[in-house]
């Protein structure tokens, strides 16, 4: 069997074992909610909300002939549209539709025919990224089941924001710019493009990325041929596949918001002050949300414990060490690719830094720059393990630093994001300040044994005075979050329960069994 296939079922094996049946995300749910009132023909805000704060993503805010429309971006809606249609369709072919929930079922058949597929395929994406920067096969695959497994990519394959999508849409960019390098084809130029853009309709921001895809294009045709008309001509190859996807984006917010230029976030900053629809409710602070100062947003990004790409991605550090370390070594294509990508996490520094919820909010790690974290760390991954299996580093030392690395990540997706929040607002604590790392170890523990820690939901149950709301929310997510364990809590079947149980725990041992041959097998190739 081919690394790459092996490769590919590993990822899909990790990808479903992780999988919580739900999106995993109350900002997913919204897009999820856009994408049905689009096929349906029903308004995205529902004229029963009842809104609780000014501002609130529910309420929406007003577009053009009077509708209201859920401020976000479009790209993701319309991915998971087709699979919310089939979704739909099969609720209404069940006999018993009260037995499940329509809405359980539809985010269910989303999370796995719109993000499983898309995750694999980002592992893979991955691969032959590396193949184009000339590692070998081997070290490729293992390079990427580290990138799954030992980064923050795999709290992004369970819970299904736009990162992962964004990380593979710009991990092919750069690699169909590579293999125009190789192979001279001008369809991979336009390729290029043409991922970022979709990148951009995902997620506005993106156009960091596409800037930063594109620099890595223009210096390594310069690098290569130093020929300015090659160098024209790829620009304009390249504006040509992601020019239609940039047009096809902003003439859509034209429709909704009546501006050729708007985005949702610039029109809720515009509106928020003056919307009726939310007149009853006290006002946000002048120039919400750009409400902190600079420093805040960075250094938030880089040293809090809470979200500290450092902490979270533990691996980056080493891996930056390296590449300082072999700097004049490797090839000049990945220097000038980890250039651009600095910059590119630089940028995105600077973008978050005044928001005032530059973390992500109850996101594992700082939601909207790891991704940059991940880009920087794809090469460098796979020459970590080079150097490693060339026995320049101990072989102790580098498994040490994947295995730490990789049972971090597991701990993130054993349970929900939102109980370490919740716990710490409980506590009239500062969310940024929280090691959450820690107060999710802690909790893991404790769902073995609750007199633990008095940290544990349990003890902090008994010894608060809190609203029922409160140990409502706390109760519900002091649980394992994986299928059969959320399942539970959504259906009242418990043969469909141990069923899915039984067959959860029989792909948790293949992933187990298949990742240990692969890696076995690459590392004595």
């Amino acid at each position: 069997m081919k690394i790459v296939t092996q490769l590919a079922l590993v990822a899909l094996l990790w990808i479903g074992v992780i999988n919580t049946g739900s999106l995993g995300s109350s900002d997913t749910d919204f897009r999820l909610q856009m994408a049905h009132a689009w096929w349906t023909g029903t308004p995205e805000v529902s004229p029963d909300f009842k809104p609780i704060i000014r501002g609130e993503i529910g309420g929406g805010l007003m577009g053009t002939g009077g509708k209201r429309y859920i401020n976000y971006d479009l790209g993701q809606s319309m991915l998971m549209l087709p699979a919310d249609w089939i979704g739909t369709q099969l609720h209404r072919l069940i006999p018993n539709r009260s037995a499940i929930p329509e809405l359980y079922l539809r985010r269910l058949i989303v999370s796995f025919l719109t993000f499983v597929p898309l995750n694999v395929a980002m592992v893979i994406a991955c691969f032959y990224l590396l193949r184009l920067f000339e590692f070998k096969e081997k070290i490729a695959g293992l390079a990427s089941i580290v990138m799954l497994m030992g980064t923050t990519v795999l709290n992004y394959a369970q819970v299904h924001q736009q990162n992962n999508q964004i990380l593979l849409l710009t991990l092919t960019s750069y690699a169909l710019s590579l293999a125009y390098l190789q192979r001279g084809k001008y369809q991979f130029v336009i390729g290029s493009g043409l991922s970022m853009g979709i990148a951009v309709l995902i997620r506005n921001t993106s156009i960091i990325n596409a800037f930063t895809s594109l620099m890595f294009l223009l210096g390594c045709i310069a690098y290569q041929s130093r020929n300015r008309y090659k160098i024209w001509q790829c620009v304009w190859l390249w504006i040509t596949g992601f020019l239609p996807i940039a047009l096809f984006d902003r003439t859509l917010a034209f429709f909704r918001y009546g501006n050729f230029w708007a985005t949702g976030s610039s029109v809720f900053m515009q509106t928020q002050a003056t919307d009726p629809f939310f007149a009853q409710l006290p006002a946000l602070p002048p120039n919400y949300p750009l409400i902190n100062s600079p420093e805040v947003g960075i250094l938030g990004v880089l040293f809090t414990p809470a979200k500290s790409i450092f902490i979270y991605d533990p691996l980056l550090i080493p891996c930056l060490a390296i590449a300082f370390l072999t700097w004049k070594i490797i090839l000049p294509y990945m220097r000038w690719y980890l250039i651009v990508n600095i910059f590119n996490l630089v940028m995105f520094l600077i973008l978050t830094s005044k928001v005032e919820f530059w973390s992500g909010d109850v996101a594992w790690g700082a939601r909207y720059h790891v991704t940059s974290v991940h880009l920087i760390l794809v090469p460098l991954l796979a020459l970590l393990i080079q150097r490693w299996q060339h026995q320049k580093i101990k072989n102790w030392f580098v498994a040490a630093l994947i295995a730490i690395s990789i049972m971090v990540q597991i701990i993130s997706v054993v349970m929900p994001n939102n109980l370490e929040v919740a716990q710490t607002l409980i506590k009239g604590e500062k969310t940024t300040n929280t090691f959450t790392l820690g107060r999710r170890t802690t909790n893991i523990l404790c769902l073995f044994n609750n007199s633990f820690s008095d940290e544990c939901t349990d003890q902090i149950l008994q010894n608060l005075i809190l609203s029922e709301a409160q140990k409502s929310q706390l109760q519900y997510d002091n649980r394992m979050v994986f299928l059969p364990f959320n399942m539970g809590s959504k259906l009242n079947s418990k043969i469909v329960t141990t069923i899915a149980l039984s067959i959860w725990i029989l792909v948790l041992l293949t992933a187990i069994f298949a990742s240990t041959n692969f890696c076995w097998q690459l590392s004595r190739a």
